[in-house]
C-alpha cells in the first residue's frame, strides 16, 4: 500500500495537535503494534506529569473501535482525526442520574414548560435550566438575561403533562434531566428566586403553575411566537424569528464557556426540539440559524438512533382509531381555491395525541387547513375506573338518535300522538331510528351495524367501549338486539340522557395548516386565541369549557367563518400575474423568421395568431428546428433527384446552385405547416392553483392565456411567473416589469411591438 508522504505529514501534525502530550505514548503504541512481545502503555510518558492516567488511557485504547477500525488501525493509517473525535467522545460528561432530593426551600429556580409539553418546550426548559448552573460560575459574563443571582439548583416543571411522544421518550431519560412535579415545590414559595416560560408568554399557555408567577423574584420569558402578545410582565423577554426555540437556546450554549459540555441525552433532547417544531427542517418557519443549531448539537454527540426512533413516532390503536373516524365524517369546504376541513367527533374520555392525528388527517385528506374538534366529559374527583364511566352516556345518546331527522315525519307522529300517548310516539321514533341503522333488514342489530352507526356518528368508542354496550342493550345475551331490547335500553337511558346534558362538556380545538402563497393570511395561533389557545401560524390548539354539548358545533361552524372571512386572502387569477403584452407570430411567418424573434426578446416559446388575435397554435425552439431539419432533407432530396436526371454522378453543386439552396433554406416554409395545433389555453379568470394543475397534468412549460369564453389572446403564462407568486427565491424578483402595471400603461409597449413586428416582417 503506498502512502503520500504529504498526508502522512499532515497526520503526524494532526496527532500532534490532536492528541498533545500524549504523542510520544502513541508513537510507541504504534512501533509496539509491529512487535508482538511488547504490552501497549509499557513505557512512561515523561512529557506527561500524569503518566499513570497516560498509562491507563494508553492500555483502554488497544481494544477501543473507532468507526470499523481500531485505533491501533487508525494509527496505523494515519487516521488522526478519527483518533481526535474517539477522544472527544470520551471526554464527553458521563450520563448521571438526576438528584432526588426535595426541593429546597431556602433557593431554587423553575423553569416551565407549556401546558401538554412537546419535544421544543421541554428541549429549551431543560436547556434553559442548563444555562441558569452555567450562569452561576464566575467566569461566564456574557448573556446577562440569563443571569443567575445565586448557586440555587434549577427545575424543570411541566404544568400539565405532556405529548404521547414525549412521554415516551421521558419513560426511559426522565431521570437524567432536572424535571420535578408541580406537586414537589415547596409550598411556602418565598425561595422561588427564578422563574422562566419556553415556548410560551400567555398564562393560559402554563395552566395550574400560573401561581408561581407572583412569587418570582425574576421572570424570563424565551419564545419563537412573534405574533403572540405577552400578558405577562418579564423581567427579561428574549423573542427572535426562529423555527424553534430550542435553537435559542443552543445557540447561548455554543457562546457560553462550558468546561463539561453537553451530555449526550441533553444534546439529544435538544435535536429532538428542533426537529419537532422544524419538521426536521422542512418547515417554511425554518431559518438557516436552525440548520445550525442542530448540527452543533449532532457534534455534541446527539444519538441519531433515538433521534430516528422518537422524531417520528407511530399512531397508536386509539390515535388510529380517531384518524378513521376523522377521515370518515370530515366536512369541506373550499372557498378561494382554499380547502378548509372540520371535523367534530365525541369521546367518552380526553385522547392524548390529536396533534399528530390533525397533521395525518391534512395530509390524507388533501386539504388545505383542517380543524379536529373533540368533545368529551372530563373525569371529576381524580381518576376513576373505566368500569364505572362505562357504556359511555354520549355513545348512548347517539345511539338512539337516527343518522339525520326527518322533521316531516316527527310532525306527523307527534300530530298521531293522541292516539297512543307518549309511550307509542317513542316506541315509533325508535322504529325509524332501529330501521336505519338495521342495514340488512334482519330486524335484529349485530355487533358490527351498531359499530357503524356509532362511528357515523361521529363516536370514538374502543372496543371494550362497544362490548359494554352491547352488553347493557343485550338482555338475553345472543349477541343480538332485537327492537324489543332496543326500546328497553331506550327507556332506561331517558334519564342519563337528561343529566348528561346537564353536564360541563371540553372541546378540544386542533388546527393545522399548509404554507402556501394563498395561505399567508391563515394565522391558526391568532385564531384560537380566543379561547385560550395558541401556537404557531399553521400549528394551534385550544381548550374550550362547554355548557352544553351543541355549542361545539357552532363554535366550529363559526371558526370557518372567521377564517374564511380574516385569514384567507383572494386568490389571485391568471390575469394579475401573467405577462402582457405577449408577444406572438403570424401563421405566414417563416422559421427564421420566428428564430429571430427568440433571440431578440430572449423567448422560448410564442403563441401563434390569425387576423383576429385568436390562438390557433403554438412554437417553440423544438418546432422551428423540426422544420430547418425537414427543409433541408427536402431540399437535399430535390437536389438528388435533378442531379439524377442531368446524370450528374459527382454529386457537385455549382455556385449558382448552392446560392439557389442558401435562398430557399432562408425563406423557409411558413408556420402554419409546422406549429402545434390544438394547445392548451387558460382564461384568465382561472385561479393559480388551477393553470398549476394544467401544467402538471400536461407536461408543458408555458401556456397561452385568453379572455373568457373566447380565444382571443391577452397574455402568456410560464413557470418563471408562477415562481415569483410563490416567492421560492429572493433573487427572483417578485415584481415583474411585465405585469407590474396596468393595461392602460402598457398601451404604448404594445403599440411598439406591433410596429416592430411590421418592420421585421417588412425586412424579410
Amino acid at each position: 500500500m503506498h502512502i503520500n508522504p504529504k498526508s502522512a505529514c499532515l497526520a503526524i501534525f494532526l496527532s500532534t495537535v490532536l492528541v498533545g502530550s500524549h504523542t510520544d505514548a502513541f508513537a510507541r503504541q504504534r512501533r509496539s503494534s509491529h512487535s508482538p512481545g511488547k504490552q501497549h502503555g509499557s513505557q512512561k510518558n515523561a512529557r506527561n506529569p500524569q503518566s499513570s492516567e497516560a498509562k491507563a488511557e494508553s492500555k483502554e485504547y488497544k481494544g477501543r473501535t473507532v468507526g470499523t477500525r481500531s485505533e491501533n488501525d487508525c494509527l496505523q493509517y494515519g487516521d488522526a482525526m478519527a483518533m481526535g473525535r474517539a477522544r472527544e467522545r470520551n471526554q464527553r460528561p458521563a450520563l448521571q442520574e438526576q438528584s432526588a432530593k426535595p426541593v429546597p426551600e431556602s433557593g431554587f429556580n423553575v423553569v416551565l414548560t407549556h401546558c401538554t409539553a412537546d419535544f421544543d418546550s421541554l428541549a429549551s426548559a431543560v436547556g434553559l435550566a442548563k444555562l441558569w448552573s452555567l450562569q452561576s460560575r464566575s467566569d461566564l459574563t456574557n448573556a446577562t438575561e440569563f443571569d443567575s443571582a445565586s448557586n440555587v439548583p434549577t427545575y424543570v416543571v411541566l404544568p400539565r403533562g405532556a405529548h404521547p411522544s414525549v412521554q415516551r421518550f421521558l419513560a426511559l431519560h426522565k431521570h437524567l434531566f432536572p424535571i420535578r412535579s408541580l406537586k414537589s415545590l415547596p409550598d411556602d414559595l418565598s425561595g422561588l428566586n427564578r422563574l422562566g416560560l419556553v415556548d410560551a408568554q400567555r398564562r393560559d399557555r402554563i395552566g395550574p403553575a400560573v401561581n408561581l408567577l407572583k412569587h418570582a423574584n425574576r421572570i424570563t420569558v424565551v419564545d419563537h411566537h412573534l405574533e403572540s402578545d405577552s400578558d405577562i410582565e418579564t423581567t427579561d423577554y428574549v423573542l427572535d424569528k426562529v423555527g424553534s426555540v430550542s435553537t435559542l437556546i443552543v445557540e447561548r450554549l455554543m457562546q457560553a464557556d462550558m468546561v463539561d459540555g453537553l451530555t449526550e441525552a441533553e444534546a439529544t433532547l435538544l435535536a429532538l426540539g428542533i426537529h419537532a417544531d422544524t419538521g426536521s427542517l422542512c418547515y417554511d418557519s425554518t431559518t438557516p440559524r436552525d440548520a445550525k443549531a442542530l448540527a452543533w448539537v449532532m457534534e455534541q454527540g446527539a444519538s441519531q438512533v433515538a433521534i430516528a426512533e422518537h422524531a417520528q413516532s407511530s399512531l397508536s390503536a386509539e390515535q388510529q382509531n380517531v384518524l378513521t373516524q376523522a377521515l370518515i365524517n370530515t366536512n369541506f369546504t373550499k372557498v378561494q381555491g382554499v380547502t378548509i376541513s372540520t371535523v367534530l367527533l365525541t369521546a367518552d374520555g380526553f385522547i392524548n395525541g390529536l396533534a399528530a392525528v390533525t397533521q395525518d388527517a391534512l395530509e390524507m385528506s388533501s386539504s388545505d387547513v383542517y380543524l379536529l374538534g373533540l368533545v368529551y366529559e372530563p373525569k371529576s374527583g381524580g381518576q376513576r375506573k373505566k368500569s364505572k364511566r362505562q357504556p359511555s352516556d354520549l355513545i348512548k345518546a347517539k345511539l338512539l338518535t337516527g343518522d339525520s331527522e326527518d322533521h316531516s315525519l316527527n310532525k306527523v307522529m307527534e300530530a298521531e300522538a293522541w292516539k297512543g300517548g307518549d309511550d307509542w310516539l317513542l316506541r315509533q321514533r325508535l322504529r325509524v331510528v332501529f330501521d336505519k341503522k338495521d342495514k340488512d333488514k334482519s330486524g335484529y342489530l349485530d355487533k358490527t351495524e351498531i359499530f357503524k352507526a356509532i362511528v357515523g356518528s361521529g363516536i370514538v368508542v374502543g372496543q371494550d367501549s362497544l362490548q359494554t354496550l352491547i352488553e347493557t342493550i343485550d338482555t338475553d345475551g345472543d349477541g343480538l338486539v332485537d327492537f324489543e331490547e332496543f326500546v328497553a335500553f331506550a327507556k332506561t337511558a331517558q334519564e342519563v340522557q337528561t343529566a348528561s346534558h346537564k353536564k360541563q362538556s371540553t372541546l378540544i380545538i386542533i388546527g393545522r395548516a399548509k404554507p402556501g402563497v394563498n395561505m399567508e393570511g391563515i394565522k391558526l395561533g391568532r385564531l384560537l386565541e380566543q379561547f385560550g389557545g395558541g401556537g404557531h401560524p399553521k400549528a394551534a390548539s385550544a381548550t374550550v369549557r362547554l355548557n352544553e354539548k351543541s355549542e361545539a358545533a357552532s363554535i366550529m361552524s363559526d371558526l370557518v367563518d372567521e377564517l374564511i372571512e380574516t385569514g384567507l386572502q383572494k386568490q389571485l387569477t391568471v390575469g394579475d400575474f401573467m405577462t402582457a403584452p405577449a408577444l406572438s407570430v403570424g401563421p405566414d411567418m417563416t422559421e427564421s423568421q420566428v428564430e429571430d424573434l427568440f433571440t431578440r426578446y430572449d423567448v422560448r416559446a410564442l403563441p401563434v395568431v390569425d387576423d383576429n388575435n385568436d390562438v390557433i397554435g403554438l412554437v417553440t425552439y423544438k418546432e422551428v428546428a423540426a422544420a430547418k431539419q425537414r427543409m433541408w432533407n427536402k431540399e437535399q432530396k430535390r437536389l438528388r433527384e435533378a442531379a439524377a436526371k442531368k446524370k450528374n454522378v459527382d454529386n457537385e453543386r455549382s455556385p449558382e446552385t448552392t446560392k439557389l439552396v442558401e435562398e430557399r433554406r432562408q425563406h423557409g416554409s411558413a408556420v402554419k405547416a409546422w406549429m402545434k395545433q390544438h394547445v392548451k389555453t387558460v382564461e384568465a379568470s382561472r385561479t393559480m392553483a388551477e393553470v398549476e394543475l394544467m401544467l402538471l397534468e400536461n407536461d408543458i412549460g408555458c401556456i397561452p392565456v385568453v379572455e373568457d369564453g373566447s380565444m382571443q389572446l391577452v397574455g402568456m403564462l410560464t413557470r418563471t411567473d408562477l415562481l415569483r407568486q410563490h416567492r421560492y427565491y429572493s433573487s427572483l424578483h417578485y415584481h415583474n416589469k411585465g405585469f407590474s402595471n396596468s393595461i392602460a400603461s402598457r398601451k404604448p409597449i404594445i403599440e411598439l411591438r406591433k410596429r416592430l413586428k411590421k418592420f421585421d416582417l417588412e425586412d424579410q
